[in-house]
């Protein structure tokens, strides 16, 4: 199978500033889980107590080589597929300062997204991050093979000016999954002393969603402003059912949904909350993020 892999500069298309990185020599996703062992005198390897306190940090390590061509363009999303528009061909040098100049981080908010896809345009693989470097290289050996070296942090970027920007919500339930159709429940966000006030008074909700029994992507970012933002319900209608899975299994999508207030889009910032549905099976509760939709073949 044919793939494509593209760092785009920006959050979400449907248009988005992207270098299509051809020539691959190497990509290595890593993902650090740091744990402290904190063993007590006279226990065994076995009794050692093994403390979690901090979260997960996942780093792509990409590597290609330069060579004179259009990688430099427009990514483009329709539908579930994505489309690349390249810029005109420029040589070597011409691409390491476009990356110097217009590329690269600079403002503290600056995001990325590495996208892998098919040879149709279909979405097989999705980071959001940031670059937090960028290397060139070349040897005496070989004074026109450009190599590149890029490393890229998985998360959601933060600038210290966004202190204002809502926290995820407390929860997301969905609830009722039916034909074409998602609803979901937000319970907004409870953990503040004091209630907001200003420009960060909560306004509404932002959500996404995608199918994920197939490839597919992310929706663009949604935003619905509320009267009461503190009991939202929502319903989502005309989602994509066309290709159901033949075998019975339902259609599932997914949906992440952030509180909104007026510093969200200044600051082109949301934090995430997954939605969840709860199944019983033979008496056991369980919570996932796959939502299933019962579709009727057409």
């Amino acid at each position: 199978m044919t793939t494509h892999m593209y760092l785009v500069k920006g959050d979400s298309p449907p248009y988005a500033p992207a270098f299509r990185i051809d020539n691959l020599n190497n990509l290595n996703w890593s993902i650090d889980t740091p744990v402290t062992p904190m063993p007590l005198p006279e226990d065994t390897h076995e009794e050692n107590i093994l403390v979690k306190m901090e979260g997960n940090t996942a780093k792509m390590d990409i590597s290609w080589t330069l060579t004179d061509a259009a990688n430099f363009g427009t990514l483009s999303l329709s539908g579930s597929n994505y489309s690349f528009a390249p810029e005109d061909e420029i040589n070597v040098y011409e691409q390491i300062n476009k990356f110097k100049e217009e590329f690269v981080p600079i403002s503290i908010g600056d995001g990325y997204r590495m996208i892998i896809t098919d040879d149709s345009g279909g979405e097989l693989m999705m980071d959001e991050g940031t670059i937090s470097n960028m290397s060139f290289s070349v040897s005496g050996s070989s004074p026109i093979v450009w190599n590149v070296n890029c490393a890229f942090y998985v998360g959601n970027v933060v600038a210290i000016l966004e202190a204002d920007i809502p926290p995820a919500p407390t929860n997301v339930v969905a609830t009722s999954p039916s034909s074409a159709t998602l609803k979901f429940v937000v319970t907004a966000y409870d953990g503040y002393a004091s209630p907001p006030s200003g420009d960060s008074v909560i306004t509404g909700v932002a959500y996404k969603y995608k199918r994920t029994d197939k490839k597919g992507t992310w929706s663009q970012v949604f935003t619905d402003p509320q009267t009461d933002p503190t009991d939202i319900q929502y319903t989502i209608t005309g989602l994509d059912k066309s290709n159901p899975p033949s075998n019975g299994d339902p259609v599932t999508y997914r949906v992440k949904v952030a509180q909104i207030n007026s510093n969200n889009g200044t600051a082109n910032q949301y934090y995430w909350k997954y939605g969840k549905y709860t199944t019983t099976t033979g008496g056991v509760t369980t919570s996932v993020s796959d939502i299933p939709i019962t579709w009727y073949y057409v």
